[in-house]
């Protein structure tokens, strides 16, 4: 079965993080389909309210405007980038959106709408992220209403390999191993570590989550020479995870979103996969919910 990938792409296609990691990460480029998606950039005077086109001519012209000086150039470069590095042509398609939701709205939108197995995002991901926890409709939408997986590339390093696919028992981890697991199968040049961070030495729950997310992750036919499990105790996850994925050279650290909505701001950003968030560096962040 083929992958399918949302990959968002800005007029500086150049620097694009998100194009850089999926070059860099796959070489099964035969069963990987890539949309390139470019949200044409809302004004700074805009609200982040949906905008009404039709009242709006002003925003038209802009859109239009953008999408022919910045846009049309910028996917056109990208798509070429990709065929010259080896991506077939019939592989990579392009779509434009006329922002008129908001680039995060139009994003989620359009994940939904196209059932891709994943949206990624480059150097632009913790800034929407931000503004999606700025209000109040975002903000549903982030914590209750997302259901596709995310990754988030800050900064991803070339020589970087394998998964570290972190595990709780909750459903959402279990979920993450098998998105892993699907993405991962046909890669044979990465490998996937099961992490548990346990809050004291006893650790009683280890073996029954780890039963859990191997069923999950064999089930997309990874062999078992694949997979490596890793209990660490501490009282900090993120810190841990974040080592432990710098300390290993990881290129993905794959971790399941909680469905739960925090009350404030200052509690969602307390959560373990926005302090991961904030805080990854040189590889990129799975997030599945």
């Amino acid at each position: 079965m083929d992958k399918h990938l949302l990959v968002a792409v800005s007029d500086e296609f150049h620097t694009s993080q998100s194009l850089r990691f999926v070059h860099d990460f796959f070489t099964s480029r035969e069963e990987l389909k890539l949309t390139l998606f470019y949200v044409v950039p809302r004004r700074p005077d805009w609200r982040l309210d949906p905008i009404n086109l039709e009242a709006n001519p002003e925003a038209i012209i802009h859109i239009e405007e953008d999408k022919q000086v910045h846009g049309v150039p910028a996917m056109e470069k990208a798509k070429e980038w990709l065929h010259s590095m080896g991506f077939p042509k019939d592989q990579v398609l392009v779509k434009f959106s006329h922002g008129k939701l908001g680039t995060v709205k139009e994003i989620v939108k359009e994940s939904e709408e196209g059932l891709y197995d994943a949206a990624v995002l480059g150097r632009r991901g913790l800034s929407w992220f931000e503004e999606m926890v700025s209000d109040s409709v975002s903000h549903r939408i982030l914590w209750e209403e997302l259901s596709f997986p995310i990754w988030i590339c800050r900064n991803p390093q070339k020589e970087r390999k394998n998964v570290l696919v972190c595990v709780d028992g909750s459903e959402e981890s279990m979920r993450v191993a098998d998105h892993a697991g699907f993405m991962l199968k046909n890669e044979p040049g990465h490998d996937i570590t099961l992490l548990h961070v346990c809050s004291d030495d006893r650790c009683i729950d280890a073996e029954e989550i780890f039963g859990r997310a191997l069923a999950e992750i064999k089930a997309n036919d990874i062999g078992d020479d694949r997979i490596t499990i890793k209990v660490l105790t501490s009282s900090n996850p993120a810190r841990t995870i974040l080592h432990e994925a710098d300390s290993n050279k990881y290129a993905a650290v794959a971790i399941g979103r909680t469905s739960h909505k925090p009350s404030t701001l200052k509690h969602i950003f307390a959560t373990t996969s926005l302090k991961i968030l904030r805080g990854i560096e040189g590889a990129a962040l799975w997030l599945c919910k």
